[in-house]
């Protein structure tokens, strides 16, 4: 199948300016492209809550240390352009292209979606392939992998993408190694 080039070039993945809208609470960030948006912070960086920033000692969820307060007013794009920096006392907070992206781009979130569909299947199909070279039922690898035989039947179906560690057991099982799931 030939690789269709969408919209996701380099110039989609490169801040051409990027301002924190303070009285919001919003990034306000434009790419290469021309594409605009307009993001809340608190979604961007989860671990801010309502007001944290304003604090000079908010603590990071699970952290024991607290987090100095960011520095907004000298918010920059990175040398590569394609990762947002925020000082933070003797740290710097990165915010990547793409965790803008997936959160305010609707078309690009569907994006991530058809690559996810893409790569589940692409993943069964070798599954299939594989559990078939080595002689076995779907059944059987469910027993050896020990899943119920619906797991299996739904990624060979490509409906569900497995985690790393299920597909490592699943390697294990059938003899083969993890980057045989990628080949084609």
């Amino acid at each position: 199948m030939p690789k269709v080039l969408d919209k996701w070039d380099p110039a989609a993945m490169r801040f051409a300016s990027a301002r924190y809208v303070d009285r919001q609470g919003m990034l306000d960030v434009t790419f290469e492209n021309g594409d605009q948006l307009l993001v809340a912070v608190e979604s961007v960086l989860p671990w801010l809550s309502d007001g944290l920033f304003a604090r000079p000692a908010s603590r990071v969820a699970g952290s024991a240390a607290p987090l100095a307060p960011l520095d907004w007013a000298k918010l920059r794009i990175g040398e590569t352009g394609d990762v947002l920096e925020v000082p933070a006392s003797d740290t710097v907070i990165e915010i990547p292209w793409d965790r803008i992206r997936s959160i305010a781009d609707p078309e690009f979130r569907a994006h991530l979606a058809d690559q996810a569909d893409e790569r589940a299947r692409r993943i069964g199909e070798r599954i299939r392939a594989m559990r078939l070279e080595a002689g076995l039922t779907p059944v059987a690898l469910a027993e050896k992998v020990g899943v119920p035989r619906e797991v299996i039947a739904d990624l060979e179906a490509g409906k569900i993408e497995p985690p790393s560690d299920l597909i490592e057991h699943i390697a294990i099982v059938l003899g083969r190694r993890l980057r045989d799931f990628a080949e084609e």
